[in-house]
């Protein structure tokens, strides 16, 4: 008697112990790497240490004070 497959491979997969809880992370973009200035990467640095922040979280908040927000006055719409 021939073994018939009711479901297929990749709902196996799915259903079994391993993938049955699958974690949703945040996916993040990361940015290229970029060539700087050395004056502008020693004052990013500086900075940094200043407000006791990571080099990460102070870029984070540039790019939102920059883009984060919508500027309404510069759109024609």
């Amino acid at each position: 008697m021939p073994v018939i497959k009711k479901k297929s491979t990749l709902e196996m997969i799915d259903n079994s112990v391993s993938f049955k809880n699958k974690i949703k992370y945040n996916k993040k973009v990361l940015l290229p790497n970029t060539t700087c200035d050395f004056y502008l990467v020693k004052n990013f640095k500086k900075e940094a240490q200043q407000r006791k922040w990571k080099m990460s979280t102070l870029m984070n908040e540039i790019l939102k004070e920059r883009y984060g927000k919508e500027n309404n006055n510069n759109e024609d719409d």
